[in-house]
């Protein structure tokens, strides 16, 4: 599977993914790193997919009604048969630690974010984790090796302080799609011990990259 790029990444499967919300950026990260050879993937989120998801998602109409989780299973599966996906359809609190842990962080919510955050470095570190947040034309990415809360908590900002967008208007599949890659490319750099942006944000009106320090 992976003739096009052998030799630019080989090692994918030696770790462990853990996608934590299976909505537009963490479906579309998942199905990007499968492709690129993650073949130990746990999915959580506890949402079913809805007609919305359809339009900014990897979705489709054969999957409404379906939890996220499974309908991204089997889209993985279809693209890797080889691979182990697991899926946690319930609390983000039963988040399973196993070695060479990276984490993608793909939630609505910046709540449920810092949440997450606390719970899994209660439980160990990481080795990488990537924190996705997407308006319509608006990405924002900060990637983290081997973090700490007090790292992350200088990037965190409340829900309430956070861009009063109307609902309609916080996602494009344009931009949904781009995070799949910006995210698996930081992800390959860290594996290839590469220089990596590591904290950016891109605007899709400008198509301008601001560098955040």
């Amino acid at each position: 599977m992976n003739e096009r790029y052998s030799g630019l990444v080989d090692n994918f499967d030696e770790y462990t993914y853990h996608f934590l919300g299976c909505g537009a950026i963490g479906s579309a990260a998942a199905t990007t790193m499968v492709r690129m050879g993650a073949n130990m993937v746990h999915l959580y989120d506890m949402d079913r997919v809805e007609s919305p998801n359809i339009g900014v998602s990897i979705y489709d109409t054969n999957d409404i009604d379906k939890p996220k989780v499974e309908a991204l299973k089997d889209k993985l599966i279809a693209i890797n048969p080889n691979a182990y996906i697991s899926t946690h359809n319930g609390e983000f609190q039963n988040i399973l630690q196993e070695p060479r842990n990276v984490i993608i962080l793909g939630f609505d919510s910046m709540q449920s974010r810092l949440d997450a955050v606390k719970n899994i470095l209660d439980l160990e570190k990481p080795e990488i984790l990537i924190d996705g947040r997407m308006g319509a034309e608006y990405y924002q990415q900060y990637t983290f090796e081997q973090p700490t809360l007090k790292e992350y908590m200088k990037t965190w900002y409340t829900d309430d302080t956070a861009d009063d967008v109307p609902c309609n208007q916080k996602a494009t599949s344009y931009c949904s799609n781009m995070t799949g890659s910006l995210i698996c490319n930081n992800v390959k750099k860290i594996l290839k011990d590469e220089p990596y942006i590591k904290n950016f944000s891109f605007n899709f009106v400008t198509c301008s990259l601001d560098l955040h320090k």
